[in-house]
């Protein structure tokens, strides 16, 4: 990431100009992500390019959060898991702004998720990382980054710790 930064999402974000195509991506990066950030609900961190002043155009966001989930019949997951809830940290959000999609932000943004939540769960605990897709065309994006359905019925998609990083 040479040419670009991930950092926190703060007041040096241009988070009113950010537009990726989708006005429930757009408006939660605009209202609520930095609330949730203040109130430890979840974690945003922002791409902007290196050496932008600011306010710093937002490139693309992804919004982290820990969870419980039932894993133990997950594809992927560790055997003997309990039936009962384990910890694993969601990817709650992940949008690209319009004028850099197509351009390999996505990548970067999921190979950073992938990092953050690795360091996150072997530091305090989890077996995985999780996403719910909106539709069934975000399913085949993210099958093409490894993660696999939980259920066929449902659109959440499982990643094990182990296949992180």
């Amino acid at each position: 990431m040479s040419e670009f930064d991930l950092e926190l999402l703060s007041d040096d974000h241009d988070r009113k100009g950010f537009r990726c195509g989708s006005e429930s991506l757009e408006r939660y990066l605009r209202e609520t992500a930095k609330g949730h950030l203040t109130k430890g609900v979840s974690i945003t961190r922002v791409m902007v390019e290196r050496k932008t002043r600011k306010p710093k155009p937002i490139l693309g966001y992804f919004t982290l959060t820990s969870t419980l989930a039932k894993a133990a019949n997950w594809p992927g997951a560790s055997k003997g898991l309990p039936t009962m809830p384990v910890p694993i940290v969601l990817l709650g959000k992940l949008a690209v702004a319009e004028d850099w999609q197509g351009r390999g932000i996505a990548r970067l943004l999921l190979a950073a998720v992938r990092e953050i939540a690795a360091v996150s769960m072997r530091g305090a605990g989890g077996v995985g990382l999780a996403v719910d897709p909106a539709d069934e065309e975000l399913v085949a994006f993210y099958s093409k980054y490894g993660f696999i359905r939980v259920e066929q019925q449902s659109l959440r998609m499982f990643l094990p710790l182990d296949s992180l990083c």
